[in-house]
């Protein structure tokens, strides 16, 4: 899949209107009651952006960026205001053997009605990590690959050590569309409405 890495532009995507959305098929019974299947194991964010009137070299930025991306083909980064920090949270334990471990942040259900949501964090902010081993800062012997969110250790953290990060994180994106349809309400000014952005899958 192709993607770029770098950001939207953050003073457009800080007016951003979304967040995720599951797929469920409902179906109703002869009975009226209703059978509920999950149908994607993971959110899909969704989010729709208006650029405000703009002129000269804000509209070049955008226009630019546009054609860049060719429209859907290629995605990007998106700073999501609403959620983009992860605190310090345990993301594995050590087993003496194991190098590599995938950053994801926990959404814990506070009446524990649900099993905890696991979101694996693949777009990393870089120099926004820090990590612990059973709560002691490492400064160094580990790095972070910011494309893909995996965190490799130089040695195997020892058995039940417990591995946590604190990091902030963008969302991977693509237009979804291959159309930029600007008003034009005044001389060299433009307004793009309603730009719809989708989660891609990495």
């Amino acid at each position: 899949m192709s993607f770029h890495e770098l950001r939207f532009p953050t003073r457009v995507s800080y007016g951003a209107i979304g967040g995720p959305r599951f797929s469920t098929t409902v179906q109703i019974l002869n009975s009226g009651f209703e059978q509920r299947n999950i149908n994607w194991a993971e959110a899909r964010r969704e989010y729709t952006v208006d650029i405000s009137p703009s002129r000269g070299e804000e509209w070049a930025a955008v226009l630019s960026f546009f054609h860049a991306r060719r429209g859907r083909a290629y995605g990007f980064r998106l700073k999501d205001f609403s959620d983009f920090i992860m605190a310090e949270q345990v993301i594995g334990s050590g087993d003496g053997t194991a190098t590599d471990f995938q950053i994801f942040k926990r959404y814990i259900d506070d009446d524990a009605l649900a099993p905890a949501y696991d979101r694996p964090l693949k777009k990393i902010v870089a120099d926004s990590v820090s990590v612990m081993l059973d709560d002691a800062p490492q400064t160094d012997g580990w790095t972070v690959d910011i494309a893909t969110g995996i965190i490799s250790f130089d040695v195997a953290p020892t058995e039940d050590v417990e591995i946590a990060v604190a990091c902030e994180f963008d969302v991977p994106v693509r237009f979804d569309t291959d159309l930029m349809q600007a008003a034009i309400p005044g001389p060299d000014i433009h307004h793009w409405q309603s730009i719809k952005l989708v989660e891609v899958r990495l």
